[in-house]
C-alpha cells in the first residue's frame, strides 16, 4: 500500500512511529466501519487487514494491509470519516495513534506537517475529480461503480414488498424509443426515468440548469414530443454544450477557486467529449432487463449524454452509479 508517510525521511518517521501504542486484532474484529469517525491511525507490525466497502447486496476489498503498512492515516489527516471499512484477517499486532496525538505532532514539527500535507492536497486534486467523475467522458475507457447504500430499513424489508406492473412497464417498449430519439435525435442531454411512479424528468440544453417533468404517457404523443423537443444534430448539441463549459471556464470566478479544483475543471472544460451516439441505443435497450432484477428492481434509472455515468436506484433505496462500460455488467451480474 503507498502510504502518505512514503516521503518521510526516517529520523521524521521515528517521531511519528514513537507515537503508538500496541493492539492486539483479533481474527474477524472490525476495526472502524465506513462513515466512521476518523479518531486514529495504524500501523502493521504483523498480521493482515481487509479495507472494504459494501456494494448493495456484496462486499468488495479494495485494498489489503499487511506488515509495513499504514492504514486509516489520510482520514484522520482530513479529519474527515472513514470511506471504508477495516477488518483484521487473522491475529494482527499493530500500533495505534489518537488523531489528536497525530494532529499534535504535525503543529509541533513543521517539516512533517508540510510533507504529509503535500501528499494529502495531491491526493485530494486526484480524489475531487473522481468523486465528481469530471474524467468521465463518453469515451468508455473507465470501469467505473459506486454504491450507496440506502435507508437499512427499507433495505432489509425490500424482499418483503411485492412488485406490481407500472404505467412505464406496460409501455416500456414504446417509451425506450422515445427516450433514444430525445437523447440522440433532439434537444434532452439527460433522462430520468421513474419505473414506479411514471414520472419522466428531462434536461434539455434549452434550459440546461432545471428539470421539466412530463408524465411517461405523455411522451408516447408525438405532436407533444414534437412541442417540448426540438430536433437537432447529435453533434451540434454536444457543441452547444461545450461552449457552455467553455464559457463557464472563462469567467472570472474560477480564477478565485483552490488550485485543485482550477486544474481539475479547466482540464475537464477543455476535454469533455459527449457519451458516444452509437453507446446511447445500448443503454437504452437495459432498461427492460434492469426493472427485471429479481428481489431488488429499479425504482428510476438516470442516463444522459454529459457524463459516461448511469445512476439507478433501487427499491431497497440503495443508489448506484456505474459507466457505460461497467452497466452491461452490472445488470448481468444481478440478472
Amino acid at each position: 500500500m503507498t502510504s502518505i508517510f512514503l516521503d518521510l525521511p526516517k529520523r521524521e518517521l521515528d517521531k511519528v512511529r514513537q507515537l503508538t501504542s500496541d493492539v492486539e486484532i483479533a481474527p474477524e474484529e472490525i476495526i472502524f466501519n465506513e462513515g466512521d469517525p476518523a479518531d486514529c491511525l495504524y500501523y502493521i507490525e504483523s498480521g493482515t487487514v481487509s479495507l472494504y466497502i459494501e456494494k448493495f447486496n456484496s462486499i468488495q476489498e479494495i485494498q489489503e494491509a499487511r506488515a509495513g503498512d499504514w492504514f486509516g492515516e489520510v482520514a484522520v489527516v482530513n479529519k474527515g470519516y472513514r470511506t471504508a471499512s477495516a477488518k483484521a484477517k487473522e491475529t494482527t499486532r499493530a500500533g495505534k495513534i489518537s488523531a489528536s496525538d497525530f494532529h499534535a505532532l504535525l503543529a509541533q514539527e513543521p517539516e512533517i506537517n508540510h510533507i504529509i500535507h503535500a501528499v494529502v492536497n495531491a491526493r485530494n486534486e486526484r480524489l475531487v475529480l473522481e468523486e465528481k467523475m469530471l474524467n468521465i467522458t463518453g469515451n468508455g475507457h473507465r470501469d467505473m461503480h459506486v454504491s450507496i447504500k440506502g435507508d437499512a430499513s427499507l433495505r432489509f424489508t425490500a424482499m418483503e414488498r411485492p412488485r406490481y406492473e407500472s404505467v412505464v412497464d406496460k409501455n416500456l417498449e414504446a417509451l425506450t424509443a422515445c427516450f433514444e430519439d430525445l437523447l440522440i435525435n433532439r434537444t434532452a442531454h439527460r433522462i430520468m426515468v421513474g419505473f414506479n411512479n411514471g414520472e419522466i424528468r428531462v434536461s434539455t440544453v434549452l434550459d440546461p440548469f432545471s428539470e421539466e417533468f412530463h408524465p411517461a404517457l405523455r411522451l408516447l404523443d408525438t405532436s407533444y414530443v414534437e412541442r417540448h423537443f426540438p430536433k437537432i444534430d447529435y453533434n451540434r448539441k454536444a457543441g452547444m454544450i461545450q461552449r457552455m463549459y467553455q464559457a463557464s471556464g472563462e469567467h472570472a470566478f474560477f480564477n478565485e477557486l483552490p488550485e485543485h479544483l482550477k486544474l481539475g475543471f479547466s482540464s475537464y472544460f477543455d476535454n469533455w467529449q459527449p457519451v458516444p451516439a452509437d453507446e446511447i441505443p445500448k443503454i437504452i435497450a437495459q432498461l427492460p432487463r434492469l426493472r427485471r432484477i429479481p428481489n431488488f428492481y429499479a425504482r428510476s434509472a438516470t442516463i444522459n449524454i454529459v457524463k459516461d455515468a448511469i445512476q439507478m436506484q433501487f427499491n431497497c433505496d440503495g443508489s448506484h452509479i456505474v459507466s457505460t462500460r461497467a452497466y452491461e455488467r452490472f445488470v448481468e451480474d444481478m440478472l
